[in-house]
């Protein structure tokens, strides 16, 4: 097989991602000749139709599906590496890259940050002996932040799920628990009492006018919840507002504006808002650590010791390590 240009690959991923050729090389560019012209070297050298093409835009073919996954992997990795490089040219340290919903994130991060100062590896203000290494956050939605991970793009991240049975993880990554947070239903004192169940539930059929707040994520574990326990009450909820910062979600209810489900951690202290606890039996929210599996492939002779994948290996461990530890109080 010819060699690979990674021009071929970000061709398609951009057809891909943009429906058309021309879409695609206003997004790189590019012109459309030369968009044309490596994806046509890039389907010569894999020997297959990668994009079909039809009057109302090109899209991937089967295998070309294949080859767009493959190749956000391939591109995203190309771009880590020259993050990572430009890294050890200036500090001479490997990167952590860790990813985490900002709600967990706000709450982990600076205390990640404060243990790992303690470990020679991770301290700025005094030169060490072997390589250092750099803390490289993203805080992000769940869903991208599941597909950079799948991308190679990020070492772990931090996210939440209310699935005991995590269907969502693919194949390529693994999940370990972390802590659980129980979840509350969040009203307005004006709504007047919710009555509660002998299960100690609230009667969800008693929100039937509200209207409620939940994330920009179209697939937040919470709104899952909620949505199921609507349901169940016989009714959809009414989504009126859109948002990420619990904070803003909680001025919401005080105001009157919406009701919400709101996880432990981020608990109102508002006189305007009843805060109804859900069972633990019956809803949670779980904080997992997430990260990509590691395969090993069959031996090729001797291992070659290569001091930066060894660093960057040792240093993963140590931010796992204290991630555990300074999420261990809420356990």
């Amino acid at each position: 097989m010819e060699v690979l240009d990674t021009r071929g690959l970000m061709a398609l991923r951009a057809i891909a991602d943009a429906g058309s050729v021309a879409s695609a090389a206003t997004r790189l560019g590019w012109s459309q000749p030369t968009v044309n012209h490596h994806l046509g070297n890039l389907e010569r050298a894999l020997g297959a139709t990668l994009i079909e093409r039809t009057p109302r835009g090109s899209h991937p073919t089967t295998v070309g599906s294949l080859v767009v996954t493959r190749a956000v992997e391939i591109l995203g990795l190309c771009d880590r590496l020259g993050d990572e490089v430009a890294l050890w040219r200036d500090t001479q340290a490997v990167p952590v890259k860790i990813g985490a919903v900002p709600t967990v994130g706000a709450r982990v991060i600076p205390k990640l940050h404060h243990e790992l100062q303690k470990r020679p590896r991770w301290q700025t203000d005094e030169s060490t002996q072997g390589l250092g290494a750099a803390l490289d956050v993203t805080m992000d939605e769940h869903a991208k932040l599941v597909a950079r991970l799948e991308a190679g793009d990020l070492d772990l991240a931090l996210l939440v799920s209310t699935d005991v049975d995590k269907v969502w993880i693919p194949p390529a990554l693994t999940a370990d628990h972390l802590y659980s947070e129980q979840l509350f239903l969040c009203v307005p004192t004006s709504v007047g009492p919710v009555p509660i169940g002998t299960d100690g539930m609230p009667d969800f059929a008693a929100l039937v006018p509200q209207t409620w707040a939940f994330s920009i994520d179209p697939g937040d574990a919470i709104d899952e919840v909620i949505r199921a326990f609507c349901l169940a009450a016989g009714f959809e909820p009414r989504v009126g507002m859109r948002m990420d910062d619990y904070a803003a979600i909680n001025r919401m209810i005080a105001a009157g504006l919406a009701i919400a489900v709101i996880p432990e951690s981020s608990l109102p202290a508002d006189e305007g808002i009843e805060i109804l606890p859900l069972p633990l039996s019956a809803a949670r929210r779980d904080v997992l650590v997430v990260s990509r599996a590691r395969v090993q492939g069959p031996s090729r002779g001797p291992a070659r010791h290569d001091p930066i994948v060894a660093a960057h290996g040792a240093a993963l461990a140590e931010v796992i390590a204290d991630v555990r530890t300074v999420t261990a109080v809420w356990r």
